[in-house]
């Protein structure tokens, strides 16, 4: 190994040591993905709730769904209980829609708490929403508080993250409960709601009821962690039956896990992904260094020459040096009849006056200048003793015939 490659391998090295040591030491910026998923610590995510469920309900009825669930209640005919979704946005299909609003209808709960959910369910219960926003107030953080007295709590809950709240448009109390409200925080000394909106509501839906909170950041990690918020999350799922199955929704989640390539193990944890990219860097270091080195040279091998032309060359001056014009015609005829039969697919075996026909019609010759060249290469084909004038007559016809287009 020469000196030179020792101080380029070992500056490298050092290189990719002071990276390492400084990616290691840099504190992780947090993580705000809504991601709603139970296995996520993350702010947005739902290992807190998940787990105070798992671990307060009756465990024989605490059960987690991860497919559709359209095709989790044609699969399970017999589900009865609670079905809850919590995420971002919820699209249900109107085919899925319909499925759990017949659900419902035979005594079932569904809980949503979603920004937005399918069209389907909302047109069917009555209900609009939208998304509020305060001109005046560009912050956007909210403050929320539940309608029911013995549930509400005199200051309001307030989650210190700026986010998009959505709201209920003129609830008809007649059909819907109103179950909680929100307001954005005016300034930072007076926490009040100033002017409530709703988007905690419940409505019963045949033998069963739908109660949907269009606010999904409260029940999450960062919320229910925050203060005493965790017993706004508490109380607004007290409208949940603990008696009935509780159906924990894995799949409409914008985190959910998909994976594809069996290296997500290493790229989960930073310490086993810096690993592999210096594997990787290393194998191609030696590749650059160690394979140039010792790779032998690959000579280059000329290809054989393609020596017909000279051959044919060869042997055409062999024929003229000893003017054995007769020969030499022959070849050019028997050529000439060669050339026929593979493009025009005429046979040569009998010279007629139907040959000549077809050979004009396919050529595009003339009939008269074909039957020239024919009657001019069978009265040399008879001689005995050709010219040069004529091997070069019979050679310019020739080439006129192919040449005629």
């Amino acid at each position: 190994m020469s000196n030179k490659f020792k101080v380029i391998a070992g500056v490298l090295l050092l290189a990719l040591a002071l990276v390492i040591y400084m990616e290691s030491s840099t504190k992780e910026d947090i993580n705000w993905y809504p991601s709603y998923t139970k296995t996520d610590k993350i702010p947005y995510g739902t290992y807190v709730l998940h787990d105070l469920l798992e671990n307060n309900w009756q465990k024989d009825k605490f059960k987690e769904v991860r497919i559709p669930p359209y095709e989790f209640m044609s699969d399970s005919t017999d589900a009865r209980g609670t079905y809850l979704f919590v995420n971002d946005y919820i699209l249900f299909s109107e085919d899925e829609s319909l499925k759990l609003l017949s659900w419902v209808s035979e005594g079932n709960t569904l809980f949503i708490a979603a920004r937005g959910i399918g069209e389907t369910i909302l047109d069917t219960l009555s209900l609009e929403t939208d998304l509020y926003y305060d001109y005046d107030n560009f912050e956007r953080k909210p403050l929320v508080n539940l309608v029911n007295p013995s549930l509400r709590r005199a200051a309001p809950y307030y989650h210190d993250v700026e986010t998009t709240a959505g709201f209920f448009e003129e609830v008809d109390t007649t059909n819907t409960v109103a179950l909680g409200e929100f307001g954005l925080m005016v300034n930072k000394d007076t926490i009040t709601v100033a002017e409530p909106r709703i988007n905690f509501v419940k409505q019963d839906f045949g033998k069963g009821e739908i109660i949907i909170h269009l606010m999904p950041e409260t029940f999450t990690n960062y919320f229910i962690l925050r203060g005493d918020n965790y017993t706004y999350t508490k109380n607004a799922l007290s409208y949940l039956d603990q008696d009935d199955v509780l159906y924990w929704d894995n799949h409409y989640k914008n985190g959910k896990t998909i994976y594809t390539s069996p290296l997500y193990i290493f790229f989960q944890n930073r310490y086993l992904k810096w690993a592999y990219y210096i594997l990787l860097i290393g194998a191609f270091l030696w590749v650059v260094f160690e394979g140039r080195r010792k790779q032998r040279a690959i000579p280059i091998i000329k290809p054989l020459p393609n020596q017909t032309l000279t051959f044919t060359k060869t042997i055409a001056g062999m024929y003229l040096d000893k003017k054995d014009h007769k020969s030499i015609v022959s070849h050019q005829i028997s050529h000439f009849l060669e050339f026929i039969r593979s493009n025009y697919a005429l046979d040569t075996n009998v010279i007629s006056e139907g040959f000549i026909n077809k050979l004009a019609s396919k050529s595009g010759n003339t009939l008269e200048q074909t039957k020239l060249l024919i009657n001019y290469m069978v009265g040399l084909r008879a001689k005995q003793i050709i010219s040069q004038e004529e091997l070069l007559e019979l050679n310019k016809r020739i080439e006129a015939f192919k040449n005629q287009k």
